[in-house]
């Protein structure tokens, strides 16, 4: 067998390899665009047969939808084992200096018009596909764009959005679903970081390879697999925003774990032995000393849950029912309706929403001086 660890690589960074190996994992588990542009055109990959199994027909076909999603994780697994070879050994490789990191520059003599060229492209590739929408949001259908059309521009689309409620109630549970799934998710990797880093349990090592189980599992299995089990288990979960919930606290909890077990090991064990030798309880201990001093670990993983959460597409597609749709639900909706122009307006609504909560965490954490 290939030995891949990062010892073997010349440089010590591997890091071009783990990218490559993670967008290829990545490609493996996208659902939406080749949901969206491969469907209508009769192109399917595993993700898309996985729904259309499910969703394509009045009666689902759980075995085959079951079949494709074992192997889909047979084949992510696969692709994941070099990965994880390459990135064991990686702390053992750091950067001293005591002066910030300074770049070289290369001349790229006759090559930097094109080199130019590409850093031009880059804000194109973002800027054209938002002034899509913003055209396609204030005409009353979808149309080249011309000076015929500037007569017919109006907001009656975001009118149309806001008015509509089932657009509100989808952002309501949207709000709701992320909130308490960010909230979840960093509560339990808490505790568990704290079980491995502190404590002396033989077994502690396995609590913290289980956490990362669900980094196996593409997001439309883990869909699959939370529907077929509370199908079987007698909790009052399905039909209810509460399933998409029990479905995004693990899938997400490999990241907040990562935060809160690096944030940990930041705070020396020595100030809970004070507290407890002066008499502190657990709880008096983790509230009062561990957890304003991993304020900026546990703002991090919120945050980052919190807005992964909220565009969420192919867990929410197989779990939510009449009453529970979701932001992403009711685009998928709309997009299958042909109502482009309510799509187009509710999306840079939502678009612009999550931007102006990003600053203001941004904002926020800088004021305290959190790292996020």
């Amino acid at each position: 067998m290939a030995d891949f660890s990062s010892r073997h690589f010349p440089d010590g960074s591997p890091e071009r390899i783990v990218v490559l190996i993670l967008t290829f994992v990545r490609s493996l588990e996208a659902f939406e665009i080749p949901a969206l542009i491969g469907l209508p055109a009769g192109i399917e990959i595993f993700t898309t047969q996985i729904y259309t199994q499910l969703k394509g027909s009045i009666i689902p076909d759980y075995g085959h939808a079951s079949a494709y999603s074992v192997i889909l994780i047979a084949l992510v697994s696969l692709v994941l084992i070099p990965y994880y070879r390459i990135t064991q050994d990686t702390f053992k490789f750091s950067t001293v200096t005591g002066k910030g990191f300074n770049p070289r520059r290369k001349d790229l003599g006759k090559w930097r018009w094109l080199g130019g060229l590409f850093l031009l492209s880059l804000p194109l590739v973002q800027l054209l596909p938002m002034m899509a929408l913003l055209w396609s949001s204030l005409t009353p259908f979808l149309q080249v764009p011309s000076v015929e059309a500037l007569g017919q521009l109006s907001f009656a689309n975001y009118a149309l959005a806001f008015n509509d409620p089932k657009i509100v109630r989808s952002t309501a549970n949207s709000l709701l679903v992320s909130i308490t799934s960010a909230s979840g998710a960093v509560a339990v990797a808490f505790v568990v970081a704290w079980i491995v880093a502190r404590t002396g349990i033989a077994l502690r090592w396995m609590l913290d390879r289980l956490t990362m189980v669900p980094l196996v599992f593409p997001g439309i299995v883990l869909g699959v697999a939370i529907l077929q089990m509370y199908l079987i288990l007698p909790l009052p979960v399905y039909g209810t925003v509460w399933i998409m919930v029990a479905a995004f606290v693990p899938q997400y909890l490999p990241y907040a774990m990562r935060c809160n077990h690096a944030g940990l090991l930041g705070i020396h064990k020595e100030l809970e032995e004070s507290a407890t030798a002066s008499g502190a309880s657990w709880g008096q201990v983790a509230r009062n000393i561990i957890a304003p001093l991993m304020m900026p670990a546990l703002f991090a993983a919120w945050i980052y849950i919190f807005l992964v959460t909220v565009r969420e597409i192919s867990v929410s597609l197989l779990l939510y029912s009449p009453g529970s749709e979701v932001i992403s639900v009711v685009m998928w909706e709309l997009w299958e309706n042909g109502a482009v122009g309510t799509l187009s307006a509710y999306a840079l609504a939502i678009s612009a929403a999550m931007a102006l909560l990003a600053v203001m965490f941004y904002r926020t954490s800088r004021r305290y001086g959190l790292n996020v």
